[in-house]
């Protein structure tokens, strides 16, 4: 089972005693919503424009890790996206704009351009967790495995940190942003060509072809965040 389906695990048993009308959902103008069988945190934020993070302090969860089906769960308002600055094919997913003050409180948390990170992100991923690339880089910020255990295990010294988690695909995403900044001299485009092409060969002044237009692209798509 994939990590980012084991962040939120629905007790199975309890379906067996849950009475077929405790699962249903609930009309959308109550702004609750029961928990069914297959549900967990993740998709069920998805569904409705919010974040697992927002949900589990919404519903006071001490563990957000279990959610009980038959569970009556409080849904947050959904956030105002029209003063949002972001791509209009963005807002058309209110439950992808949902993540925006994610990337707020992880950018500033590491001191890096939220439009920066954000559209590095919207660049690799379109802000989509369950992105996989051909060569395994995962998540948000499309992060490689090798990349994932050097910022988890030596950067932020939390090897329980894993890149199909949104929060933390988004965290160690702008962490390692903030690493390739402090090793290019705080220049965007030189951090943005290290984060696609490696750090080592940026630093020697070689550059792609694709690593130009990678960086045209991210900072075209950073421009949309503004």
């Amino acid at each position: 089972m994939r990590a980012a389906r084991m962040t939120a695990v629905v007790l199975v048993a309890v379906a067996l005693l849950a009475p077929a009308t405790a699962l249903a959902k609930t009309p959308s103008s109550s702004r609750t919503y029961v928990v069914r069988p297959g549900d967990n945190l993740e998709t069920i934020a998805r569904r409705f424009g919010t974040t697992p993070q927002t949900l589990a302090a919404a519903n006071n969860l001490q563990n957000p890790n279990i959610v009980l089906i038959g569970t009556t769960l409080k849904l947050p308002a959904p956030a105002a996206t029209s003063n949002v600055k972001a791509p209009s094919r963005l807002k058309a997913h209110p439950e992808r704009l949902a993540l925006a003050p994610r990337f707020d409180y992880w950018a500033k948390a590491y001191g890096v351009p939220p439009d920066l990170l954000k559209g590095l992100a919207w660049y690799e991923s379109g802000w989509q967790n369950q992105v996989v690339s051909k060569t395994g880089a995962v998540g948000i910020g499309q992060l490689e495995p090798f990349t994932s255990d050097f910022v988890a295990n030596q950067l932020l010294k939390n090897p329980s940190l894993s890149p199909e988690k949104v929060d933390d695909n988004i965290r160690m995403s702008a962490r390692f942003l903030r690493f390739l900044l402090d090793h290019t001299g705080g220049a965007p485009g030189l951090a943005l060509a290290a984060y696609y092409q490696g750090l080592a060969r940026t630093q020697q002044g070689k550059f792609f072809d694709d690593t130009k237009t990678y960086v045209a692209g991210v900072t075209s798509a950073r421009a949309s965040f503004r």
